[in-house]
């Protein structure tokens, strides 16, 4: 049977409140020295808030290879895996671009957008307008749900396992190459699929685990304990090539380096769940901000482009009245608060009665 575990949903909320914190403090401008008086850990958690796509590539990985295998052999395998997709995906996306592309024009973009290729922008020479920028990790789980059924249901368990290892371990040289080539770090490489499709697979050999007989507790807390170790390896075998900067070295593993501990802490939660442990994870806020996540993602930024718009005018006063730092993070808080109420209102009139129809697809 398919595991429903509340905790998954503490750990999407985690993923959702990096972004969302990360972007509402550097997503916008600032004056110089806002964040001087910020303790440095701090400073710098926030400074990495982007990586919680990274715990969201893995978790979707995670969930929709545990979906597939366990309907492998049922018939309408496809059709009822895509249908139940599209009902969660597409009818708030595609509100999404309507609305947005009133505010931001760019048409070119929002086109991309509509067949998921927002994500090649940058090489198709179409610029990428600010809020609507974050569709473009969408379109990477899109690309990966088109291809990944396609495997699950006709390699055996062990190839499949093979093939996510491949990927895991592949991805990372097709991004040292892309850099090698002169492609951009925050752009092609940042986004195009193939640079970023090693996460996904991390999940996938997640659930591929849970399901196995080896996964008993004491060896699930071993590989979560490994791979935690062959991140430490990695980061220090590449120090002398630059690893904890913009190098190809680094742009290459870097990002393995960061599923292999996102994926550990997955791994440790599916195997702690249900215990004091990952209390924290079951809580009503993080189970609300879980099933929120998909439309904050979505319209957050967008929203903090309109208020920064409002202000801009009156930046200087604001500043002198709360504090650089202070202003920033007013506007942050109104902006989550304008963002939750809508996502709420999305869950409970447009995403809330899709989703009533996926049980048609069980």
């Amino acid at each position: 049977a398919s595991l429903h575990v509340p905790e998954l949903d503490g750990v999407r909320a985690m993923a959702i409140w990096m972004v969302l914190i990360g972007h509402l403090y550097w997503g916008f401008k600032a004056p110089p020295g806002t964040f001087d008086g910020m303790p440095r850990m701090i400073y710098q958690i926030i400074r990495h808030g982007w990586l919680g796509v990274d715990l969201f590539f893995i978790l979707s990985g995670f969930l929709i290879s545990g979906i597939l295998l366990d309907s492998k052999q049922r018939e309408n395998y496809f059709r009822t895996f895509y249908w139940r997709r599209v009902l969660r995906i597409l009818p708030i996306f595609y509100l999404c671009i309507f609305v947005m592309s009133f505010f931001y024009g760019n048409a070119a973009y929002f086109l991309l957008s509509f067949v998921f290729l927002a994500n090649f922008a940058e090489g198709l020479g179409v610029i990428t307008p600010h809020g609507p920028g974050v569709f473009w990790s969408l379109c990477i789980e899109e690309h990966f749900y088109l291809l990944w059924p396609v495997l699950v249901k006709y390699l055996s368990r062990r190839n499949l396992t093979i093939m996510a290892v491949l990927i895991v371990t592949v991805t990372p040289a097709l991004r040292w190459w892309g850099v090698t080539r002169g492609m951009g770090i925050d752009s092609e490489v940042y986004s195009y699929s193939w640079f970023r499709f090693d996460g996904l697979a991390m999940g996938a050999l997640l659930a591929i685990w849970v399901r196995s007989q080896f996964a008993t507790r004491r060896n699930s807390f071993l590989l979560a304990g490994l791979m935690v170790a062959g991140s430490v390896v990695i980061a220090v075998l590449g120090m002398p090539y630059g690893i904890m900067g913009k190098t190809a070295v680094g742009v290459a593993l870097r990002y393995t380096q960061v599923i292999l501990v996102f994926g550990a802490f997955v791994l440790t939660v599916i195997t702690m769940r249900g215990t004091p442990v990952t209390a924290l994870l079951r809580t009503w806020f993080t189970n609300l901000s879980g099933k929120l996540s998909y439309c904050l993602y979505l319209i957050h930024l967008a929203i903090g482009d309109e208020m920064y718009k409002l202000t801009v005018a009156h930046n200087e006063e604001l500043y002198a009245r709360f504090g650089s730092f202070g202003w920033v993070t007013l506007r942050g808080v109104i902006v989550l608060t304008v963002s939750f109420a809508i996502a709420l209102f999305s869950q409970r009139f447009i995403e809330g009665p899709f989703l009533t129809l996926k049980n048609r697809f069980v």
